[in-house]
C-alpha cells in the first residue's frame, strides 16, 4: 500500500510539474530554443548535397552493421564537409563499435573542435520551487500547489 501511495505521489508530481512548465513561460527557454533553431540551420547549410547523401549512406551502412562502408561514407562527408562535426560523429560512433579507442578520441576532439559551447538549457521550475516539491514528496503530502 506504501508503494502504491510513494507512485501516485510521484506520478501527481510529475504531472504538477509537466503543467507548471507548460503554466510558466521562460523567456530564457524561447530565446535559447531560437538560437538552437539557427544553429541547426546554420550548421545545415554548411552540409551540401554530395555531403549530406555520403552522410545517410554511411548512417544507413551502420544500421546494416557495415562499419568499414559506413566509415568510408563518414570519411568522405567529412572531407566535402570539413567544417560540420555530424561526420565526425558517425566516425566517433563506428570507432565505438569497432572498439578502436584511438579513432574514437581523435573524432571527439573533432567534434569538440567543430561544435564550440553548448547553449545552456534554463530549468523550467526555480529551485526554491523544485525544493519544495522535493521536501513535499520527502514526507508523502503530494506536490505543492
Amino acid at each position: 500500500m506504501k508503494r502504491l501511495r510513494a507512485r501516485t505521489a510521484l506520478l501527481v508530481a510529475l504531472g504538477g510539474a509537466g503543467l507548471a512548465c507548460r503554466a510558466e513561460r521562460d523567456p530564457r527557454r524561447t530565446a535559447s530554443a531560437d538560437s538552437v533553431a539557427r544553429a541547426e540551420q546554420a550548421a545545415h547549410a554548411l552540409l551540401g548535397p554530395a555531403a549530406k547523401a555520403a552522410l545517410d549512406s554511411g548512417n544507413a551502412l551502420f544500421r546494416k552493421r557495415d562499419y568499414a562502408g559506413a566509415l568510408a561514407q563518414y570519411r568522405a562527408a567529412s572531407a566535402l564537409a570539413p567544417q560540420h562535426a555530424a561526420p565526425l560523429f558517425g566516425i566517433y560512433m563506428v570507432a565505438r563499435a569497432t572498439n578502436d579507442a584511438a579513432m574514437a578520441d581523435s573524432a571527439l576532439a573533432g567534434i569538440r573542435l567543430r561544435s564550440g559551447p553548448l547553449p545552456s538549457a534554463p530549468h523550467s521550475l526555480s529551485d526554491s520551487a523544485l525544493r519544495q516539491l522535493h521536501d513535499s514528496l520527502r514526507r508523502g503530502m503530494g506536490p505543492v500547489s
